[in-house]
């Protein structure tokens, strides 16, 4: 059992030091193309441009994905469960009547014949 929770902490751990090796790097990254790009667009140009480097494509496409998202698809019609259920919807679709009086009457036969105590 202790093993178990040595590798869970060794995993955490690597999974902390990978996650600090990509935020570091993509930070370096971000440095080096404003330091190159400072002297012909200044420092604020330079870190301007950078950031659209690195937001821009993130940003576009997580737009695009919001206005291309397909519509759910539409929920199936639920088939009546038992054949109590079936019999009475088929009634139900001709006289609503019945289904507003014949709905108390149907779940109560569902419960008393679904829940019957066992012989032992």
């Amino acid at each position: 059992m202790a093993q178990m929770g040595i590798k869970a902490a060794a995993g955490a751990v690597l999974a902390l030091i990978g996650v600090a090796m990509i935020v570091f790097g993509v930070g370096f990254l971000a440095y080096a193309i404003a330091t190159a790009l400072a002297p012909s667009l200044g420092v604020a140009g330079g870190a301007a441009v950078t950031g659209a480097i690195f937001v821009g494509p993130p940003f576009f496409w997580a737009i695009l994905m919001l206005a291309l998202r397909r519509p759910p698809p539409p929920k199936p019609l639920i088939a009546p469960s038992g054949l109590w259920m079936a019999l009475f919807a088929a009634i139900a679709k001709e006289t609503p009547w019945v289904a507003i009086v014949g709905a108390g009457l149907v779940a109560a036969a569902e419960i008393f014949f679904s829940h019957r105590p066992r012989k032992k």
